[in-house]
């Protein structure tokens, strides 16, 4: 199976420093605080990477769904974690791996919601543009075609998320 790099190293370095600074930017006028709500497994290195980029304090927070078996979607939620504190009131910044249909942040939204947070955006390494998802992330990484990716936390069945770029399978 040949792994081809779509985004490297460096760029993932210099990406993750850019957002971490609009991040910043956007929120030092309305707060000094945010909840970043890292979406695990996948979104754990882009997550770890970009808070220690945000020049605030960043309360860290996790939840852990997924709608993946092997490279296809299964169309159903599975949740295993959610968000244990209040966030009520709360900026609250949603880190994601890839945007690819929207159903899994589409949800999580809805959910967090209902805890009345000051503000919810997204912030995703990788915005999928083959399919009209809806989400509005604020904060998008890179935009990409059609690639089942790997590596950078992202899986296939669990294997390759410590590749220290994206890539994918040829």
């Amino acid at each position: 199976m040949a792994i081809k790099t779509l985004i490297s190293e460096e760029e993932l370095n210099l990406k993750v420093k850019e957002l971490g600074e609009k991040i910043t930017d956007h929120y030092k006028d309305k707060t000094d605080e945010i909840v970043a709500l890292c979406v695990l497994k996948g979104s754990i290195n882009f997550y770890s990477d970009l808070v220690k980029r945000i020049d605030m304090n960043v309360l860290y927070n996790f939840i852990q769904v997924s709608s993946y078996s092997g490279t296809n979607t299964t169309g159903r939620i599975k949740v295993k974690s959610w968000v244990e504190e209040s966030l009520e009131g709360k900026h609250v910044i949603i880190v994601e791996d890839v945007v690819d249909t929207g159903n899994t942040l589409k949800y999580i939204i809805k959910y967090l919601e209902r805890q009345n947070p000051a503000s919810i955006e997204i912030a995703s390494i990788v915005v999928k543009n083959v399919h009209p998802h809806g989400i509005n992330v604020k904060f998008p990484g890179f935009d990409i075609g059609d690639y089942f990716i790997i590596g950078y936390g992202l899986d296939y069945d669990e294997k390759y998320r410590n590749l220290p770029y994206i890539g994918y399978i040829e």
